[in-house]
């Protein structure tokens, strides 16, 4: 009995060594959670990363720097995902930036080359010809897509399509960022937008001129979906401007008349502004103040008129055609409601 007891005993003092060394599966181990070890390092890191940020002290590794880097496979990589064919030479051109050439003319007279050569070409020459392409053709398309809208603001969405922050939205859109070949990194916001018109511009000497329009249709006049033309374009005095257009089209003076209101003398004041002509109502508009309720039904007044409110049809896109328009639309100035219905609208 007593040596069974003692093999008894035994055996139970070596269960909880083995037990201790079971692994036991749980959702933590399932989805890669760690050690609790994990958390804290990660947190010292990330606050230490803050503080280096705050101090100016900042390291971005190039994508060119990993090991696995092939610029010949991005390239390539590249065009495939914008389902375009680029010719190879004409797209290295317009990734490549004169700083880049002046910085490896400069490493070659370091390294003892008297007059360094280089075959290399910056996209100078095709970033301006991708900006024209691309002011061009925005312009003709908005005048043909919104034909009731006065020039001057087909000309405020064009500058707003080709201004230096859409360009760079859309070049760091398409992966333009680690293509570059510069002489800063990350590149600065000019040299993305530079390069993304250079894009256009080797799209153009690539294919041919209609393809190169559809290329700046889906990308660069896509960017207004979804956005409020009249915001875009802001007339600094819309109740002046509705007057002169009903004075030319024979209409009455704008009247506009309170028709409800809510809270007054309190911070949440809500008024109902209606505007009239010849007793007909034009539109409406809600403001904190009776002064701004009218600036507001003045201005829903213009975008019935210029048909940009929000049950206007959208922009044709995908495979509806338009015809490019080269005469300009009306101007303010010019613009009435007798010579908008001899206008001929999608």
């Amino acid at each position: 009995m007593m040596s069974v007891f003692s093999k008894t005993s035994s055996l139970f003092r070596v269960l909880p060594a083995v037990t201790a060394c079971r692994n036991i599966t749980t959702s933590a181990c399932m989805y890669g959670i760690k050690s609790r070890w994990v958390a804290p390092y990660r947190k010292e890191l990330l606050k230490r990363q803050k503080k280096m940020e705050k101090m100016g002290i900042e390291h971005k590794l190039k994508r060119s720097e990993y090991i696995e880097w092939n610029y010949d496979a991005e390239i390539y990589a590249f065009s495939k995902r914008l389902g375009e064919q680029f010719d190879n030479n004409i797209l290295r051109e317009a990734l490549t930036d004169s700083s880049y050439i002046e910085k490896e003319k400069l490493h070659q007279q370091e390294l003892g080359v008297p007059t360094p050569a280089l075959s290399m070409k910056s996209n100078s020459e095709l970033a301006t010809a991708g900006s024209l392409i691309i002011t061009d053709y925005s312009t003709k398309y908005l005048r043909s897509a919104l034909p009731l809208f006065p020039e001057e603001g087909v000309r405020s969405l064009v500058e707003y399509l080709t201004s230096p922050e859409v360009m760079e939205e859309l070049g760091l859109g398409i992966g333009l960022k680690d293509l570059i070949l510069c002489k800063e990194y990350p590149p600065t916001p000019e040299t993305v937008g530079k390069c993304f018109q250079a894009v256009v511009g080797a799209l153009n000497a690539s294919t041919s001129l209609s393809q190169c329009q559809l290329f700046v249709r889906d990308f660069v006049v896509a960017q207004l979906v979804g956005k409020d033309l009249s915001e875009i374009w802001e007339i600094e005095n819309p109740m002046a401007v509705l007057q002169d257009i009903l004075g030319r089209s024979g209409r009455g003076e704008p009247e506009p008349r309170l028709i409800f209101e809510s809270g007054r003398n309190t911070l949440e004041a809500v008024y109902h502004v209606g505007i009239y002509s010849d007793k007909e109502f034009i539109s409406s508009g809600y403001g904190e103040t009776v002064g701004t309720a009218v600036n507001q039904a003045a201005e829903d007044a213009l975008r019935r008129f210029f048909q940009i409110t929000d049950a206007s049809p959208p922009l044709p896109f995908g495979k509806e055609s338009v015809k490019l328009k080269t005469e300009a639309n009306l101007s303010v100035g010019d613009w009435s409601l007798e010579e908008a219905k001899n206008i001929i609208t999608c």
